[in-house]
């Protein structure tokens, strides 16, 4: 009796740890009000936040204040990009909407010189390029690049004119991209009809721009150091330019005109200056230039293309300009120049040049740089002309070591295709 008894007790005691079950579920019942309550707070934000949403996108829709075109036009430019996005991919219906929003811009009297008219332009040549239509995608770009420069050469676009700048950089960008496509698609005939264009863009900015806008760069024809341009680069790239000590010394010694150090030392400053600005077109300019200087190259040009490829440099490493061609790139091109004029007139000198080039580029970039390669095995070539042979295997063995671990098969089988043993025929063969 007893030991039951004290069972019992042992079972009360226990209980006794709980929580009465009035009192548990007067607290789960205060629990699940407040909770009931925080949901119901949360979803009125929410729908009230949606409703903003869809309000606000329904208002936008409509009003649509950043839209520079008319109700007419917008209809048929929004329905081109609902067939070439989400998902839908449909860029024929979307290029004949394109056409359809252009016609109706033409028929309401848009100014077909404005950013306006020539963006729906070159909407239509993007969904050219994605339908693969080579031939109406050449004559868009070749027809929307002419129709701008026309007008620039003969002054029907005021200086006043607040597109001016950006039409003429749309200009350049354009007839660029035209003369790549162009020689891209092999046209036995479209050589010296690219030069052509690309040289008139040259002439024009350098001729009547540049005089106007940054009178100082046309004037200034004192020759300047590559070498010293690429320790500035470098120094640049890396960080530890000393804008007070490197470049500024350098301005002093190389650049003649005072408007011009003034200009180029303001650039680098946090302060603007409202008369101290570069060209919207700057850049696009520079990359034109620097595939002028290829084409001519390619072309056998090698004088022209390196008096381009210097001063296109000189402008990457003072200016700051890294939006444009790599400096990397533009410096092994250099030093291309200076081994095809070698090449071309059999001067040792012009090797040796390329070589001192090749040599300040190894030592200006980083080891993982995946330049190193073709620049190890372009200074290995160059004194392969030059009949050393012990150097010419040393570089291309580090060429072709690096050439593995960037895995550059291209530049692993030119290597292999040379015979150091046979120096005219390797020389053939490079």
């Amino acid at each position: 009796m007893l030991k039951r008894t004290n069972i019992l007790l042992q079972n009360i005691k226990k209980v006794n740890k709980y929580i009465p079950p009035s009192e548990r579920a007067i607290k789960e019942h205060e629990k699940f009000n407040r909770d009931k309550k925080r949901n119901e707070r949360i979803g009125k934000y929410v729908r009230y936040g949606t409703f903003i949403l869809v309000a606000g996108s329904v208002t936008m829709y409509l009003w649509q204040p950043w839209n520079p075109y008319s109700t007419n036009v917008s209809k048929d430019l929004r329905k081109g990009l609902w067939e070439e996005r989400d998902g839908n991919d449909q860029y024929l219906k979307a290029l004949k909407n394109y056409q359809k929003g252009l016609n109706t811009a033409k028929d309401e009297g848009m100014d077909q010189l404005s950013l306006k008219y020539t963006g729906i332009v070159l909407k239509i040549s993007e969904m050219y390029e994605r339908l693969d239509m080579k031939e109406q995608l050449l004559l868009t770009y070749y027809n929307l690049s002419t129709f701008i420069f026309e007008n620039l050469i003969r002054n029907k676009i005021d200086y006043e004119n607040p597109e001016r700048d950006l039409l003429i950089d749309r200009d350049l960008i354009v007839i660029t991209r035209w003369a790549m496509l162009k020689l891209s698609y092999k046209d036995p005939n479209s050589s010296s009809k690219v030069i052509e264009e690309l040289r008139d863009r040259v002439d024009y900015i350098e001729n009547y721009e540049i005089p106007k806008r940054l009178p100082w760069a046309a004037t200034n024809n004192k020759k300047v150091n590559i070498l010293e341009l690429i320790d500035i680069w470098s120094k640049r790239n890396n960080g530890l330019l000393d804008i007070n000590k490197d470049r500024t010394k350098w301005i002093e010694d190389n650049i003649e005109s005072e408007e011009a150090k003034d200009f180029i030392n303001c650039w680098e400053l946090t302060r603007t200056f409202q008369d101290k600005v570069w060209p919207a077109w700057i850049e696009s300019y520079l990359k034109l230039r620097d595939f002028y200087a290829m084409t001519l190259m390619n072309l056998g040009r090698i004088s022209d293309s390196l008096t381009i490829l210097q001063s296109n440099f000189l402008w990457t490493a003072i200016s700051g300009f890294n939006n444009t061609v790599s400096g990397e790139t533009q410096i092994l091109n250099i030093g291309s120049s200076w081994f095809q004029l070698g090449q071309k007139s059999n001067n040792k000198l012009y090797y040796e040049k390329a070589i001192d080039i090749y040599l300040k580029l190894i030592s200006s970039v980083d080891i993982k740089n995946p330049i190193l390669p073709i620049t190890y095995y372009s200074l290995g070539v160059a004194y392969l002309q030059l009949n050393d042979t012990k150097l010419s295997e040393k570089y291309l063995n580090k060429s072709k070591e690096l050439a593995i671990d960037f895995d550059q098969i291209q530049i692993i089988d030119k290597i292999d295709d040379i015979d150091l043993s046979k120096t005219e025929t390797s020389l053939k063969n490079v």
